[in-house]
């Protein structure tokens, strides 16, 4: 019998041509996937690099105006008038001293309410009527900082360093006289020099190995310190447009007047502490062709990597092609041997793989087998038989036992004191007991089988829709599970304040929504008259409080002259003292704004990093006293993660976790703050070093009032308030803050839902 040929081709070509072919696809699916990541790694890497040095250059400036700006201040507080005329040697002498800390200050000097000259460093104008400057008017205005400017009746007198004239920045500030009125004006013109300075610091050390520029640009986009060709000058709106728009990334490519296409990154100046910020652009920019070079080698070693690895595993295909054919062709020879009427048993097939060797087993067996398993099988399905029935009388007796635990369980929910309330993942009430009925006015006739929406106000249906939705989108019941406390809807359709707690029952048998619900409206109100009464004596204390505390402040500071020491030790208790029962008050008003819901929450998107940043910074300096630091470490999964919260109460959590791991920490440590995604929320955590928190007091460490040491005397104090603030604030923001300690390491963390969810989660009413 001849059989037909369906093939020109051996088994041995057709693997060698699919090793080669997948061997070929794989290596360029792997080049052009390494190329793509590695390049835009490295992409990102050269812009991050040049926001870096932009946000550094800005910090800088920032730091160095606000100093400035204090010196300027506090120089303008203590001039002295007492005197009248004899007392401006003395402050000729103060301003000569302060011009002398900081060299870039190029003139100062004090005048009177007309303008007039009365002091100057050097005697520059001395005597000459300035009241036409902008800087004299707008010290009485508030506005402190102006812009840069060139030299106008300075230029005469002072003269440039270099080619390019004089430029400066002027901080004024009024001064008051013996009888608290405005004397006059306090002005200094800053060179801009130093700004110069600052940008050379920064780009000097990269200009080695690349070509960067630096620029600082006004709020009108007026370019005031860069390449020549660019100083002075206005920049085209397309050239920074993309950068500011793009706030996530801050880096743009865009062509400028010059014709090149330039990497560039933009930081706006925000200021520093209480200086409010002169409103600069700093720029750092690199030409495209030099920023993206590595990429492009990059790619050309990439690319040659991929070919050479692809002919290597061809040749490798191949031979492993005719390693798995070979074996295969003698069983095929000794197959055609038995078709063509050999009866003797197959010879065994030399093979180096156990699958060949189980094929010709299985093929010399198979008859014998199927006889075998004929007898096996009627004697299985004997088996099988008497199985079933006892299967089935089990199967009885344990549907006897769930209908006794089903009117067990009726029984329970019956005459349990709380309402309660079952519904199935559709959100349709299954379940209601005679409590229910008597709280809510429905029977279980009337209102089982309808939708769980009947229980909730309308205005909270889109909000209840959402939370019911997530839940079968991600499996995550955080919006629906857990004690809360929700308005409900009765059936004469009046409002009831209540406390829900419920469950999920998530089995492949039941899936149930099981709720008690209590009414609270009444321990509401009481909680209500005892906040309003709290907040009623805080308000009442805040006025003498804070009399009290500026009286002890002024005298503690040597206004009314100096004080015998014991008298200056009970006045500095005394200060302290109030100043501990001010922020005892505040603290109260805040947890009193909290719970009545009057505390504004000011909440926008945004990315996490910088408010950490600015929390340590507000904090440095008190931990120091402790010789405590900050350490900074945000993952980089977290680094873009957009959360909506408000900035500042944001900060005022990070600032009261900050300052409490400072005061706890063992001296000469280093506090932890860290920023990572958690199961898909965002974790900001504070790590200390020290004794952890003491087991008996951990049940109650965020209630008002907890302190670990409450005493008069203890060495470090505080409120008690603080973490009670915290988790009120946290919470408003739909997070939780929650804590692990061990001797030597205690963590508090809070975590917060991503932007995306909260603006489809307004206000998740279950």
């Amino acid at each position: 019998m001849s059989t037909a040929r369906t093939s020109v081709y051996g088994l041995r070509t057709y693997l060698a041509i699919a090793f080669t072919t997948l061997c070929l696809l794989l290596t360029i699916f792997l080049v052009m996937v390494v190329d793509l990541r590695v390049s835009r790694q490295v992409k990102a890497d050269i812009g991050g690099n040049l926001r870096e040095m932009s946000h550094h250059i800005g910090g800088q400036l920032d730091r160095a105006m606000s100093e400035r700006w204090r010196e300027v201040r506090e120089m303008a507080e203590r001039i002295d008038v007492s005197q009248g005329s004899a007392a401006m040697p003395a402050n000729q002498a103060a301003i000569d001293s302060l011009q002398r800390t900081y060299p870039y200050y190029a003139w100062i000097g004090i005048t009177d309410l007309s303008g007039k000259v009365l002091v100057s460093t050097g005697g520059a104008l001395a005597g000459v009527d300035v009241s036409k400057r902008p800087w004299f008017g707008q010290a009485f205005n508030g506005i402190h900082v102006g812009d840069v400017h060139e030299a106008k009746l300075l230029a005469a007198i002072l003269q440039a360093p270099g080619e390019e004239p004089l430029r400066f920045v002027d901080v004024a500030f009024p001064y008051k006289g013996a009888d608290g009125k405005v004397a006059g004006v306090l002005g200094a013109h800053l060179s801009f020099a130093w700004a110069a300075d600052v940008q050379q610091s920064i780009i000097e050390p990269v200009d080695v190995n690349r070509a960067v520029d630096a620029l600082i640009v006004s709020f009108d986009d007026t370019v005031l310190l860069g390449p020549k060709d660019l100083q002075g000058k206005k920049l085209p709106a397309a050239v920074l447009r993309p950068a500011r728009e793009d706030n996530a990334k801050g880096v743009s490519l865009a062509r400028w007047p010059d014709g090149q296409e330039y990497l560039a990154a933009v930081n706006q100046s925000t200021g520093f502490g209480p200086f409010p910020g002169m409103g600069w652009q700093i720029v750092v920019r690199e030409k495209a062709d030099e920023a993206y070079k590595p990429v492009r080698e990059l790619r050309a070693w990439v690319l040659l990597a991929g070919l050479g690895v692809a002919l290597l595993f061809t040749l490798v295909g191949v031979a492993v092609a005719r390693a798995i054919t070979r074996p295969l062709g003698e069983l095929s020879r000794a197959a055609a041997a038995v078709e063509a009427g050999a009866t003797e048993q197959l010879s065994p097939v030399k093979v180096s793989y156990s699958e060949l060797s189980t094929l010709t087993g299985a093929f010399t067996s198979l008859v014998d087998n199927l006889k075998r398993n004929e007898a096996d099988l009627r004697e299985l399905n004997v088996e099988l038989e008497a199985r079933v029935a006892s299967r089935t009388q089990a199967l009885g007796k344990a549907l006897e036992q769930v209908q006794d635990n089903q009117q067990r369980l009726r029984t329970v929910v019956d005459t349990a004191q709380g309402a309660y309330v079952g519904a199935d993942f559709k959100g349709v009430i299954t379940d209601w007991n005679d409590q229910a009925q008597e709280l809510l006015g429905w029977s279980r006739e009337e209102i089982v089988g309808q939708p769980i929406l009947a229980l909730i106000p309308e205005r909270f249906h889109k909000a209840s829709r959402f939370a019911l939705a997530h839940f079968h989108e991600t499996g995550s019941a955080h919006l629906i599970v857990g004690n809360i406390e929700r308005l409900v809807r009765k059936k004469d359709g009046s409002e009831m304040l209540a406390e829900i707690r419920t469950g999920v029952i998530d089995t492949p048998h039941l899936q149930l929504f099981s709720t008690f619900i209590y009414d609270i409206s009444e321990r509401k109100r009481v909680e209500q008259m005892k906040s309003e009464f709290v907040a009623t004596t805080s308000h009442e204390l805040r006025t003498p409080l804070t009399a009290i505390h500026a009286s002890l402040d002024m005298i503690n500071s040597g206004m009314a002259g100096p004080l015998p020491p014991p008298a200056k030790k009970l006045v500095e208790i005394a200060h302290q003292s109030s100043l501990r029962l001010v922020r005892l008050v505040n603290d109260i008003l805040d947890v009193e704004k909290i719970e009545s819901r009057q505390m504004v929450f000011d909440k926008v998107p945004q990315t996490l990093g910088p408010v950490l940043e600015q929390a340590v910074m507000a904090t440095r300096s008190f931990a120091e006293e402790f010789d405590v630091d900050f350490a900074i470490d945000v993952a980089a999964d977290a680094e873009s993660v957009v959360v909506e919260v408000d900035t500042d109460r944001v900060q005022q959590v990070l600032v009261n976790l900050l300052s409490n791991a400072a005061k706890i920490a063992p001296a000469g440590s280093v506090v932890g703050v860290g920023l990572a995604l958690v199961d898909g929320r965002l974790r900001v955590s504070v790590t200390d070093h020290g004794a952890g928190v003491p087991k008996e007091f951990r049940s109650r460490i965020f209630q008002r009032f907890a302190q670990v040491d409450a005493s008069d005397s203890r060495a470090k104090g505080g409120t008690g308030l603080g973490l009670n603030i915290c988790k009120k604030i946290v919470e408003e923001h739909g997070g939780a803050i929650d804590y692990t300690s061990e001797p030597g390491c205690t963590v508090f963390f809070f975590d917060l839902p991503l932007a995306e969810v909260r603006e489809r989660d307004p206000a998740a009413q279950v």
